[in-house]
């Protein structure tokens, strides 16, 4: 049978068509998102504290480093096992890059004022994110600035947000989205106030560490990179602070469109800190002022239940996959050690223990496992320990130095490693003690 001259041709058409799709190239394995193993402060953009990896058979004291200034912010760590931290010094560096084997210095930097409140963002390719007053900056793995973007205010929140982009919150309550690759605003940005003022990047920052009135945004952004959604505690002028979601999906145009989604500003006594996301993205955790921890629903804003913690928390809890969540109680050394379950609708107890106070944020991974630092009521001793998210019993020990009082979080390594850093500075590391690259090194 002969085709007629059309047939052939559309015949060619929709070859040629094939050719070009099949040759197309997928350029979105280059997008940077927060697939490190510990992105930042409080793990991933969901800001749960909650890592996929196993516990690591073998863990001993690797290593020690003093930082010279105190610390508050847990570091990252990349891929292939570089760790990023800051601190407060009076001279020297303020930021650091140290290898996770034997915790040699690869570099360090001084940075502006506000660099000690935050920890770098890091992504898969070992760049790192950081904001100083007024602006975000970008840095490659040699510690070479790639691009930089203006704010207004000190960028301190920042969270890998998909699509290649990281958005940013700044102190005083700008809201940026921007391309990772140049830097380039990926969306308009978005105040969440009525106006945020350029004029005095630094003001306030000292208020940061202590939710204080001069810094309004005082805590990291809770991020839902599928549906394109941030949330964040903002503290209302003369009024209670409340909760708010931002899309920031492109809806249906090119760029990225930053909009209001709901705000909860009738919250009993306020919102406080930083909020965190479950891991199917549906609740987000709260702390509220009057000494309670509230669920919302992550789509509409309404609450699913609350919870008397007894105590003032700021920092988000550990939330893991099963609903396991660990409230953060640092410094408060007469709290209890306690996890709930969140059964959907009601919240209850999973464990409390009253051997042992958290002076540190908790972290959980795999198989029902959580790392802390706490401090025993007998022998006023400081570990860091491991332990069942579903019982609290002790699985590990290390022992810490009687000087370190509180910590600032536990850090994942890419095998299970741990890291922690004493509020004096001091930064500690647990690996398998073996001091070659090859454990951390990844293709």
């Amino acid at each position: 049978m002969r085709l007629g001259r059309r047939a052939l041709t559309l015949g060619a058409t929709v070859a040629a068509a094939a050719v070009l799709v099949s040759c197309t190239p997928d350029n979105t394995w280059v997008y940077a998102d927060d697939s490190a193993s510990w992105p930042g402060m409080y793990g991933d953009s969901r800001n749960n504290s909650y890592a996929e990896k196993d516990a690591a058979s073998s863990l001993v004291p690797a290593w020690t480093r003093d930082l010279v200034g105190p610390n508050t912010v847990q570091p990252a760590i990349s891929n292939r096992g570089v760790v990023s931290v800051t601190a407060r010094t009076e001279t020297g560096c303020t930021t650091f890059n140290l290898e996770l084997t034997v915790g040699r210095k690869t570099y360090c930097r001084r940075d502006a004022a506000g660099a000690d409140l935050q920890a770098p963002v890091v992504d898969q390719f070992d760049y790192t994110y950081l904001g100083i007053p007024g602006w975000v900056y970008s840095f490659n793995a040699d510690n070479q600035v790639r691009w930089r973007y203006p704010t207004a205010g000190t960028p301190l929140w920042i969270k890998l947000a998909g699509d290649n982009t990281v958005l940013a919150v700044t102190h005083l309550g700008q809201m940026v989205l921007v391309d990772t690759h140049d830097g380039d605003a990926a969306g308009a940005a978005i105040g969440l106030f009525p106006q945020v003022s350029a004029n005095a990047n630094g003001a306030g920052l000292e208020d940061c560490a202590t939710n204080g009135p001069g810094c309004p945004v005082s805590g990291p952004p809770a991020v839902d990179t599928q549906a394109e959604r941030a949330f964040v505690v903002v503290g209302a002028k003369g009024g209670p602070s409340k909760v708010m979601a931002v899309d920031y999906g492109k809806n249906g145009g090119d760029r990225h469109d930053l909009r209001y989604a709901w705000e909860r500003a009738d919250l009993p006594d306020g919102a406080i800190g930083s909020p965190a996301l479950s891991t199917d993205r549906s609740t987000l955790y709260v702390n509220l002022r009057g000494e309670k921890l509230a669920a919302l629903d992550a789509k509409t804003g309404a609450t699913k239940w609350t919870h008397d913690l007894g105590y003032q928390s700021t920092l988000p809890p550990s939330v893991s996959p099963d609903g396991t969540i660990i409230p953060a109680a640092p410094g408060l050394h007469r709290a209890s050690f306690v996890a709930l379950k969140d059964d959907g609708t009601s919240v209850r107890e999973a464990f409390k223990r009253t051997d042992v106070a958290m002076v540190s944020p908790a972290t959980q991974i795999r198989g029902g496992v959580g790392y802390a630092v706490v401090r025993s009521w007998a022998a006023v001793q400081s570990q860091l320990i491991e332990f069942r998210t579903d019982t609290g019993t002790t699985l590990r020990t290390f022992d810490l130095p009687d000087s370190v009082k509180s910590a600032s979080g536990v850090s994942i390594g890419p095998d299970g490693e741990l890291v922690t850093v004493g509020d004096d500075g001091t930064v500690f590391a647990f690996t398998s003690g073996r001091r070659t690259g090859d454990s951390v090194a990844k293709n």
